[in-house]
């Protein structure tokens, strides 16, 4: 955990607390710069469609082997 000093606006902070339902100001700011992290990672993986090639053959027999792998663990 790393402590940090950051010059928010109240109407902001205010607002993070209410979309994540939180009465703790560090966790709201955290979630929501968990989110805004995926966020940018998903634009940034969707920026690939097209170029890339993907072989759907072989992501489904990675997902029917994950599965099996799921189903042997239960």
């Amino acid at each position: 955990m790393m402590r940090t000093t950051l010059n928010l606006s109240e109407q902001i902070i205010k607002e993070v607390e209410a979309l994540y339902g939180s009465e703790n100001r560090s966790r709201a700011v955290e979630k929501a710069l968990v989110d805004a992290i995926r966020q940018k990672k998903l634009q940034a993986f969707m920026a690939l469609k097209g170029q890339i090639a993907i072989d759907g053959e072989a992501v489904e027999k990675i997902r029917a082997a994950e599965i099996g792998e799921n189903e042997d663990n239960r």
